[in-house]
């Protein structure tokens, strides 16, 4: 836990007299009035390297403001924690947690994290600065947005929210506010200050820290959460930006009003606006109210939102494609539709016709299908049981579309016409392609209502074993050898059943046991084929296709990396890349994709875990190197005024270059004043050539008191000056002058000089001369006009700012 360090007094230079001013009681950019100079200046800008610019935003627990890195050059997001939660150990410890955890994840749409810091009793985060505002004050000012940019905006913070749902980690926080823009218009998600490992064991403080608009029912009403909550949350946001009003209106701080607001499920058609089926269907996906009611995961919710997408684009397409052609719809119209109604008169008679005949056919005609399906009339007259059978098959088998053919499937169950054994096929192809599309209780329940009455040409052995073992735990972990099914007919397909639950649900090494099992049989029953008359089982060969789909991924399992115990970080990273390589490389879905997701998050939990770990010993050490060169620093300071001669500045700056420094803020204070010794010892340098080739005429002022007048110049070692007066001459130690007298006559001999690059160096040398010599008020009035003129100069002026000299 972090321990904020003990309240102490700090002051703030005024840029313009330069006097100390007391400024413990003030907040960060505070603006107030010089006690003694009377000027309006602002304080506690400066943070470390950050010198604030102005403020962006502001929080419950925090402020946030635009400062340039000077370090860096850089403009960043600086967010300041406030004064009575900066010492607040539990807030601290959260606000630092966000710093750690948004370092670790890296995405374009999640705001990049630069670094955290501890200064002037204040803890800050240093992030990237986006200049494209809010999702709120988009809302704000347009009032809504439309449909298709608010998908975009949804499905680019689902993006990021996903990198964050890969390190297990949830926001429970999403809101407008926390959705920024950049300047092209690109979502990104910022504040995981009350993020959570979900696998730490979640929010154990009873607090709900989420903004009443937004929040997921699950969090009021059982003080619950996890990923789901963010999905809800996200769907609040996004109905808000469509509608231009929040889902609940649930402006209260009782918990007991809020549980009761949050009991109603809303939806988006209620917001009385219109809006496409996709996107309703999307919206209020997210906003269902039980978390089990919504999209599993972001990598849903992304699909469904581009989907939602690209129906509206075509949609657009098509309405212009329709107001083109209206007019010669429009004329034409009348004629079509008395074409059609002379055209569907003959057409009624010749279907019935045919209907008739095809219900005359008989049920051992020969069929495409093979044997065990019917040849039958449906009484749509449009397609029979086998053609409707055979073009399911051919979606699961040929196409490999699935779903579609689940639902062909499940359609022609529902048909009174069906007879056996063709039911219980029907039945068995669609659990077939419940287990591929990973759906075990519909796959359960198909097997379930397997018939296995005597009517079933010899096949009701085969569905009772198949009922048996499928129906419930699908035999799982059953040897090929001790399955039993016969590899010359119908039964040869057990092996393919089994081999695909084992792959989806079970042991994937098992599954492609017998898958291959299924396969390499399938040769033996198509010689037999070859060789059999029309009635044979060649049908059965074509279900090869779908061990075809799952060979592929065979070697994968078989060579799949094995999770370590422990490991260095390194060593994590490069197994969770073997790991993310291998899922990359997955055709298919199961058990085995479900167990390198598995481990893929494990390491990214260990990987997070050492990478915390790792950044704060970083941190600790980062601290005591700190204390250390601060120790370094103030005995360095101690010693180098004694090391000046006069106006010889060459042991300090030996001993300032000698000084080796590990951290950047101290090294910039030591490099502040190195700086200063130097431009003073080119001032003297620049002063004595000066004196030693033109001289200058005027009056001089000793350190010991008395003025001298007259023509003064110096021997070119600039260790006497020369006067001449009008009695005679006179020599004095160069370093008996005043420094008033020096920069007097300096900037005397500065007006001469045409070459402005030459006017501000010496100017430049001047004002760090002055300064390092007591000479503030001089200094700050030639170092600002500098600042103004010379940008390069502000960047070096600001190190001797930050060293407080």
């Amino acid at each position: 836990m972090i321990l904020a360090p003990p309240e102490q007094s700090y002051l703030s230079t005024c840029p313009v007299c330069q006097r100390q001013i007391d400024v413990t009681s003030l907040e960060p950019f505070t603006k107030l009035q010089c006690p003694f100079c009377g000027q309006m200046v602002r304080v506690r800008r400066r943070f470390d390297q950050f010198m604030i610019v102005r403020q962006i935003g502001e929080g419950g627990m925090s402020r946030v403001f635009e400062a340039e890195d000077e370090t860096l050059g850089r403009r960043v997001a600086l967010k300041i924690l406030n004064r009575q939660y900066s010492r607040d150990s539990v807030r601290l410890e959260q606000f630092q947690r966000e710093a750690h955890i948004t370092a670790n994840v890296t995405h374009p749409n999640v705001i990049k994290l630069y670094s955290v810091g501890y200064d002037q009793g204040y803890f800050y985060i240093a992030m990237e600065l986006v200049g494209g505002g809010s999702l709120e004050q988009r809302i704000r000012r347009e009032g809504h947005l439309k449909e298709a940019e608010a998908l975009r905006i949804g499905r680019e913070v689902a993006e990021g929210l996903r990198a964050a749902q890969q390190l297990t980690l949830i926001h429970r926080d999403v809101k407008p506010a926390n959705i920024l823009f950049t300047e092209t218009g690109t979502a990104k998600v910022v504040d995981f200050g009350l993020a959570l490992f979900m696998d730490r064991g979640g929010d154990q403080s009873g607090e709900i820290w989420a903004t009443p608009y937004y929040v997921a029912p699950e969090k009021v009403i059982e003080n619950k959460e996890d990923y789901r909550s963010d999905i809800f949350s996200l769907g609040a946001t996004i109905y808000h930006a469509l509608t231009g009003s929040p889902p609940h209106k649930a402006d209260t701080a009782s918990i007991e009003d809020l549980r009761r607001i949050k009991s109603k499920r809303v939806t988006l058609g209620e917001s009385g606006l219109h809006f496409s089926p996709r996107t309703e269907h999307v919206i209020n996906g997210m906003l269902s109210f039980t978390p089990e009611d919504r999209f599993a995961n972001y990598s849903e919710v992304v699909d469904e939102m581009r989907l939602a997408e690209g129906l509206l684009d075509r949609g657009s397409v098509r309405r212009r494609l329709v107001s083109r052609r209206a007019r010669l719809i429009g004329s034409i119209a009348a004629a079509i539709i008395a074409a059609y109604v002379i055209g569907w008169l003959v057409r009624e008679s010749g279907e019935r016709r045919q209907a008739r005949a095809l219900q005359l056919t008989t049920a051992s005609q020969l069929d495409l299908d093979g044997t065990g399906v019917t040849l039958t009339a449906d009484k749509s007259g449009k397609k029979t049981i086998s053609e409707r059978f055979t073009e399911a098959r051919q979606d699961m088998l040929e196409d490999r579309q699935f779903a579609t053919a689940q639902h062909k499937f499940a359609k022609l169950l529902e048909s009174k016409d069906l007879i056996q054994p063709t039911q219980n096929w029907a039945r068995f192809n669609a659990a077939l392609c419940s287990i591929m599309l990973d759906k075990k209780k519909d796959a359960a329940a198909q097997f379930a209502q397997l018939a296995t009455t005597p009517d079933l040409n010899g096949l009701a052995p085969f569905f009772t074993r198949i009922k048996d073992r499928m129906a419930v735990g699908f035999g799982l972990g059953l040897n090929p050898d001790t399955l039993g099914y016969k590899d010359t007919n119908e039964e040869i397909l057990g092996y393919l059943l089994h081999g695909l639950a084992e792959w989806h649900f079970g042991d994937a090494l098992l599954g492609a046991k017998e898958l291959e099992y299924f396969q390499e049989h399938l040769a033996l029953l198509k010689k037999a084929a070859d060789t059999t008359p029309a009635t044979s089982l060649d049908w059965i060969t074509r279900y090869s296709t779908l061990v075809d789909r799952y060979k592929p991924d065979f070697p994968l399992v078989r060579s799949a990396l094995k999770p370590k115990n422990s490991g260095t970080l390194a060593e994590l990273r490069a197994s969770l890349a073997l790991v993310q390589q291998t899922r990359k490389k997955l055709k298919t879905s199961g058990a085995f994709l479900s167990w390198i997701k598995g481990l893929e998050s494990g390491l990214q939990r260990e990987i997070s875990l050492l990478t915390l770990q790792d950044q704060q010993r970083q941190m600790d050490e980062d601290k005591k190197h700190r204390q250390a060169d601060l120790e370094i620093l103030s005995e360095v300071n101690a010693l180098v005024p004694s090391l000046v001669q006069g106006y010889d500045y060459t042991r300090a700056i030996d001993m300032l270059t000698g000084t080796r420094l590990q951290t950047t803020d101290v090294r910039t204070a030591l490099d502040g004043r190195l700086y200063l010794y130097t431009q003073s010892r080119d001032f003297i340098r620049q002063l004595t050539a000066d004196l030693s080739t033109k001289g200058w005429t005027g009056t001089i002022t000793r350190r010991e008191g008395g003025q001298l007048t007259g023509r003064i110049t110096t021997d070119p070692a600039g260790t006497t000056i020369t006067i001449t007066l009008d009695r005679g001459t006179l020599s004095l130690p160069f370093s008996s002058l005043t420094p008033e007298s020096l920069v007097e006559i300096a900037q005397s001999l500065g007006t001469q000089i045409t070459d402005s690059t030459d006017y501000y160096r010496r100017q430049e040398n001047t004002a760090a001369f002055a300064r390092l010599n007591g000479l503030l008020q001089l200094s700050t009035t030639i170092a600002s006009q500098l600042m103004e003129e010379n940008s390069s100069f502000r960047t070096r002026w600001m190190k001797v700012m930050a060293a407080g000299i």
